[in-house]
């Protein structure tokens, strides 16, 4: 009686030590693609002035930080992000943002990332063309339930020389 309690005992740690926990693979490649489409989307967003599309990219919580190029430009949580975007879009029309020098880092655990790029950022304002050149733009992105979010963001301006 012994033994067979001591053999199945031996058995049962045996096999549970065989069980190995399934790992998430990480394809950091795939993943920076995942985030260059969420930063064309931003655009996209922008120049169609589409309040819902820029609700997809962020993450809906009040540890959203986004930070403009006026030293009281400083948005904390979704909700003043979204008023913010909502304020722009009802001001700006016919708006073509283009952006170059990308760069985008996924963390090797690929649950987040961060990102800068050059923006050329031109628009009317009434019956005046605008245009912002050279805007560095900046952030970091979250994955949740398998989707990139925008978490934190800045823009800064060129200084004036």
């Amino acid at each position: 009686m012994k033994r067979a309690l001591l053999i199945s005992m031996v058995l049962m740690l045996g096999l549970s030590a065989c069980k190995q926990e399934k790992k998430e693979v990480c394809d950091p490649l795939a993943e920076k693609e995942a985030i260059k489409l969420v930063l064309k989307k931003y655009i996209i967003a922008n120049e169609a002035r589409n309040i819902s599309m820029i609700g997809d990219l962020w993450a809906n919580d009040s540890m959203v930080l986004s930070l403009g190029t006026d030293r009281h430009d400083v948005f904390k949580g979704f909700e003043a992000v979204k008023q913010k975007f909502s304020e722009q879009f009802e001001r700006f029309e016919n708006t073509f943002i283009s952006a170059r020098d990308i760069e985008i880092y996924v963390h090797p655990e690929c649950r987040t990332g961060w990102f800068s790029e050059v923006l050329q950022y031109n628009y009317t304002h009434g019956d005046k063309a605008m245009e912002y050149a050279d805007l560095r733009f900046t952030g970091f992105l979250e994955k949740r339930a398998d989707h990139w979010v925008i978490v934190q963001t800045h823009l800064s301006a060129p200084a004036d020389r």
